[in-house]
């Protein structure tokens, strides 16, 4: 895993931080304003889960289920259009028998009929990695994916599940519209930063003047302008996928890193 994010990490995402949230109330900083519980429609009894104030991923809110009974999840139903990528972004926290949660999305049409992005369900991206559950985390973690809607689609509705007797927190709900623009810098002279997978600090090869540390939901984070070979230190950073950005030689540059 860390190598295809190491791939990742050399490519520069132009466009991510300006991108419009299309999540109602995604870090419920208004309650569950925007969310309701799922209905399975098999007679199960999913419901909303509770607002906890303690370790939010950001601002003063995020939600949790702590040892449900039965399978339950929530969801937000939202307008899309046909033939449009989609980036879904979230982040959590699971403990429990590593069957604990996941992404259950679907796409819908006019008509309130199922339209899968996938016909093969073990690889639709919008059922979780590889049709399973999500990696087991004591602490922060981030899942993304990105997606092309159906050209007869005409809704997506976003859903996350929590499985019984675990303990499953969820927080900075995204979904982004728009084709993402990407350009290589892996060999450029325009390259931003040397260490494209970060423990602790970035570090960075060149003279960059306003450089911003975002993260997958178009939060800036840090700010700072860096000499060559100094760096920037991102141990209070969760971990997982940020957009650095800059400018070198009056040229504005991005860069997306992973910390691990």
């Amino acid at each position: 895993m860390k190598k295809i994010f190491t791939i990742l990490g050399i490519v520069a995402v132009a466009g991510v931080a300006n991108a419009q949230n299309l999540i109602t109330n995604s870090g419920f900083e208004n309650g569950l304003t925007g969310w309701s519980a799922t209905n399975p429609g098999s007679g199960a009894a999913y419901f909303l889960p509770a607002i906890t104030t303690t370790d939010p991923h950001a601002g003063s809110n995020a939600v949790e289920y702590v040892s449900p009974a039965a399978t339950t999840g929530f969801e937000q139903n939202i307008s899309v259009t046909p033939g449009t990528t989609y980036t879904i972004s979230f982040w959590y926290k699971a403990t429990g028998d590593n069957t604990d949660a996941r992404i259950w999305a679907n796409y819908f049409d006019s008509a309130n009929t199922i339209i899968y992005q996938n016909s093969n369900t073990s690889s639709d991206p919008l059922r979780g990695p590889n049709n399973g559950y999500l990696p087991t985390s004591a602490v922060w973690s981030q899942y993304t994916t990105t997606v092309t809607s159906p050209s007869s689609v005409a809704s997506l509705r976003l859903q996350v599940r929590a499985y019984s007797g675990s303990n499953v927190s969820f927080d900075d709900f995204s979904v982004t519209t728009g084709n993402l623009s990407v350009t290589d810098f892996s060999k450029s002279k325009y390259s931003l930063v040397k260490n494209t997978v970060v423990k602790e600090d970035i570090f960075f090869g060149k003279d960059i003047n306003d450089v911003k540390i975002y993260n997958m939901l178009g939060q800036v984070l840090k700010t700072t302008s860096v000499k060559a070979n100094e760096t920037v230190n991102v141990a209070d950073l969760p971990k997982g996928s940020y957009l650095v950005t800059g400018t070198v030689n009056n040229q504005p540059v991005s860069q997306k890193i992973l910390k691990d």
